[in-house]
């Protein structure tokens, strides 16, 4: 504001001295928008509403006087404003100029003469009207409004220093200036005000508050002032920096081309790549910071190839690639059922989460371990489900690893160092929600090098894994769309916190007419590709396979079954080579192809024999029968286990043993023979180490068979772990027990009534086995020992 205007301010103060004690007590009331007029202040007005513009008008031929008062915040431009909408403090002001608009309205220029407080707003005879009494400023302290002032002063001395002022002549003006109503109409006329801020200032009670108040909003304004201009100079310096940078590069451009280094291409093209993958901002900028390393390292040098083969990986990783789920039901079933016979369980719970994605379209992929024997289909499961999904598939397999960072990768220090084998999956998948085949998990091994199944903890959490940190990439990484399938012979050495993580689902071995299933769909089909004949050369029929499947396998799966179809493949391509002429395959020319039957219809299984039990054990190949032998031979009442038995096992020997002799009155033994005789019980196949709690009863079989010379019914085999009291407890793996009696052809198979929901799901195995439910010992050895003339009858 100039000098002259500033005269303006003063001559105009004057009008307020006249009209100070002359203020009529009704006056028209104009409503101001987005503003608040204070004394002193000359403001141009818009007045387009038919009731003010009558009290205008009535006012021009008098006193020229109008009671001008701001409108609340919440008002709007549309809205009719009502008296409940108007403060009731406002500015009597003088109407100084007119001037009529052509749309009907009119301008008026205001000068603010002086407070006052409105007792009522209404409107008579079409004219809005207010009630007015005068609200003076007074001043209490002088003291204190002449400190204020003097800090006012102060702040603009430091708003000139810092060249922050409102106008050139800003600080001039107010140093000359030294009454306060001039100072605060001064300052008043350059602050920017909201209507709230204004309209507790206008309605101050003494004049200490009101400077106060605008010095505080003089000192946020000038605040505000520092930041922007700040913003501006960082701004300037940035735009500096940039030009810099350009320049620079430029010219270590044209230097490199001179050298014969010309590989700024190649950087140019990284940078555009990084542009366009759309990473989150701190991995852009450690990508990009690598990419100016490798900018300033010299081509040749060891840094510079490790720092290049790190941005090809970055690179080569699909960011922001996505395979759509093909969530068709129908066809998924199609899909499983087509390339897998029977797994039920798997294909019901891959069906499940189709159906969730079909709701639920960013659900978190399963983690499912399918544990079951070797040759039960587990892991081509998972090129099916991804066949089925329409996802990528890679397979990782972690058979043996012992090294943790072969999960987590190798730091960039290390010479040959590359990302984890999961990275390197998503790589070779070449999408971000790919199906990850998990070989082998139980077989994760551990050293000093670390712990390769506590790092699989993150990698298998999906709420940790949308932030994986691999260390050769050393940023973040969404595993969280990948679906992971791990496939184990055996949960007991996977981890209890990695157990944990996985939905685990069990896959027992086949039964016989399954198995001439799988072969008759996928096997035989499969080796006569393979082997190069023809379908109408090689016929093998249901009965065939059924021989070669009792014959030759006892398997859980159907690895060996595969072998040995393509080996009668075999036989029959060289014998198409050879004679120019096929050999039909049937029972009787079966020993030409596979050789010799290794497993013969009179299995010494169903003998009835003294001192030999069959029982049922459980191994990571399916179930197996168990032959314990138990024989007396002189000395003091010991007890000798051989056969390579775990101490489960050999606790449960202990416990069969003490119950022998706490009946033995009940059996007819007498109390010497534990004195003059030991017991030795062997488990054959010496070298394979035996343990488990399932061999109680079976234990104790043998021993009261072997002590009452009564021989024992070769059509039982048996499991069940027994206590003190004679009572047979719950096991496990019984469906794998059951379908080994039935490849060993045993009629019947006891097992503890407590496993009789076990028996839920597989009804159409049992079909083929008597199954016997038993409580308590009792129940067994009135079944399977023979009176002592029974005495070895083959049956």
């Amino acid at each position: 504001m100039t000098a002259t205007q500033m005269e303006g301010i003063i001559m105009k103060s004057t009008v307020h001295e006249v009209h100070q004690n002359t203020i009529p007590e009704l006056l028209p009331v104009v409503p101001t928008m987005d503003v608040v007029v204070f004394p002193h202040i000359i403001i141009p007005l818009l007045i387009v509403d038919e009731r003010i513009m009558n009290g205008v008008n009535k006012v021009l031929e008098s006193h020229k006087l109008i009671f001008l008062v701001a409108a609340k915040e919440q008002v709007s431009d549309q809205q009719a404003i009502g008296t409940q909408d108007l403060y009731t403090v406002g500015t009597v002001g003088s109407i100084m100029r007119i001037i009529k608009l052509p749309d009907g309205g009119v301008k008026i220029l205001v000068h603010g003469l002086e407070r006052a407080v409105a007792g009522e707003i209404f409107s008579h005879e079409g004219v809005l009207q207010a009630r007015l009494s005068n609200m003076p400023l007074i001043i209490n302290d002088h003291t204190r409004v002449n400190s204020v002032i003097k800090q006012i002063k102060q702040l603009a001395d430091h708003m000139s220093a810092s060249l922050q002022t409102f106008s050139p002549d800003f600080h001039t003006i107010l140093a000359k200036m030294q009454d306060p109503q001039k100072i605060a109409d001064f300052i008043l006329s350059h602050l920017v005000l909201k209507v709230g801020q204004a309209q507790s200032l206008l309605e101050s009670v003494d004049q200490e508050s009101f400077l106060e108040t605008l010095y505080g909003y003089l000192s946020k304004e000038i605040e505000i002032a520092e930041i922007q201009e700040k913003i501006k100079n960082d701004a300037r310096n940035s735009i500096n920096e940039s030009q810099k940078e350009f320049y620079l590069r430029e010219q270590l451009k044209a230097i490199k081309h001179e050298l014969g280094e010309d590989d700024l291409d190649e950087i140019e093209m990284m940078r555009v790549k990084l542009a366009k993958l759309n990473l989150a901002p701190e991995i852009s900028t450690e990508i990009n910071r690598q990419i100016n390393r490798l900018e300033r390292t010299a081509p040749d040098s060891l840094e510079a190839t490790v720092t290049r083969n790190y941005l090809e990986w970055i690179f080569a990783l699909p960011w922001s690639i996505e395979t759509e789920d093909n969530l068709d039901i129908k066809h998924a079933e199609s899909i499983l059922d087509e390339e897998h016979y029977g797994l039920k369980e798997i294909k019901d719970r891959i069906l499940d989460f189709i159906s969730v994605r079909n709701l639920q379209k960013n659900s978190f992929g399963p983690i499912l371990c399918l544990v079951g024997p070797p040759g039960t289909g587990k892991t081509s499961l998972g090129l099916s489900i991804a066949h089925a999904l329409g996802r990528s598939y890679a397979r990782i397999s972690l058979g043996g690893v012992k090294d943790e960072a072969e999960i987590r990768g190798h730091r960039r220090t290390y010479v040959g160092a590359m990302p984890g084998r999961f990275i390197q999956a998503i790589r070779k998948a070449g999408s971000m929600n790919p199906i990850i085949m998990i070989d082998e998990l139980d077989k994760i091994g551990a050293d000093f090098r670390g712990d390769p199944s506590a790092a699989m903890l993150e990698v298998l959490d999906p709420h940790q894994n949308k932030t994986f940190y691999d260390n050769y990439l050393g940023i973040a990484f969404d595993l969280s769309k990948v679906m992971f399938i791990a496939t184990a012979n055996t949960i007991d050495t996977i981890s209890e916190p990695l157990r944990d993580r996985l939905e685990i689902i069990e896959l027992s071995g086949y039964m016989v007419e399954e198995k001439v299933n799988i072969a008759q769909r996928y096997l035989l089909k499969k080796a006569i590709s393979e082997t190069g004949l023809q379908t109408e050369q090689l016929l093998l029929d249901d009965i065939v396979l059924h021989n070669i499947i009792t014959s030759y396998t006892r398997e859980s799966g159907v690895r060996q079954l595969e072998r040995l179809i393509k080996k009668v493949c075999s036989k029959t391509a060289r014998h198409l080579v050879e004679y120019n002429k096929n050999i039909p395959v049937t029972l009787d020319s079966l020993e030409q192809f596979l050789g010799p039957r290794k497993f013969l219809d009179d299995d010494t299984t169903i003998i009835h024999q003294i001192g030999i039990a069959n029982g049922l054990a459980w191994t990571a190949f399916g179930g197996e029968v168990l032959k314990i032998e138990a024989v007396l031979i002189p000395g003091k009442g010991k007890l000798f286990l051989t056969g390579q038995l775990g101490d489960v096992m050999k606790e449960s020997a202990h416990a069969a043993l003490s119950y022998a002799r706490a009946h033995a009155k009940k059996f007819g033994i007498s109390d010497n023979v534990f004195n003059r005789y030991d017991i030795h019980i062997h488990v054959p196949a010496g070298a394979i180490p035996k343990d488990g709690p399932s061999a109680g009863i079976t234990l104790l079989t043998a021993i009261l068979s072997t002590l009452t010379n009564r021989p024992i019914s070769g059509d039982y085999v048996m499991t069940g772990e027994l206590n003190l009291r004679g009572h047979v407890t719950q096991i496990g793996g019984v469906k794998e027990k059951i379908l080994a009696a039935i490849r060993n052809k045993v009629p019947y198979v006891i097992i503890p009534h407590k496993n009789k929901q076990d028996l839920i799901g597989i009804e159409h195995i049992i079909r083929d086995i008597g199954v016997v439910l038993v409580s308590h010992a009792d129940e067994v050895l009135s079944r399977v020992l023979l009176p002592c003339e029974v005495k070895r009858i083959i049956k």
